[in-house]
């Protein structure tokens, strides 16, 4: 597992709130677990490491108006998480 610091993450997010990021992480990683037939890369152990994985790449980013409800604030490439 791959360890984050969620501050410099924030921070490359442009998010203020650590624990706002810390909430879309998790419900990003919920959702992740949720989908029907969705198996993990061997190289992540955890929907946690993909979640965080996904935002440190830019691959899901939390958008400035939504920033109030993380868990429908994250959003991917494809759409709304």
């Amino acid at each position: 597992m791959i360890f984050y610091d969620m501050d410099s993450l924030a921070e490359k997010q442009g998010i203020n709130n650590k624990y706002l990021l810390t909430a879309a992480v998790a419900a990003r990683a919920r959702a992740l677990s949720e989908q029907k037939g969705r198996t993990l890369d061997e190289d992540n152990e955890k929907f946690i490491s993909t979640a965080l994985q996904e935002f440190d790449l830019g691959a899901v980013r939390l958008s400035p108006e939504r920033e109030s409800a993380p868990e429908n604030g994250a959003e991917s490439e494809s759409g709304h998480v």
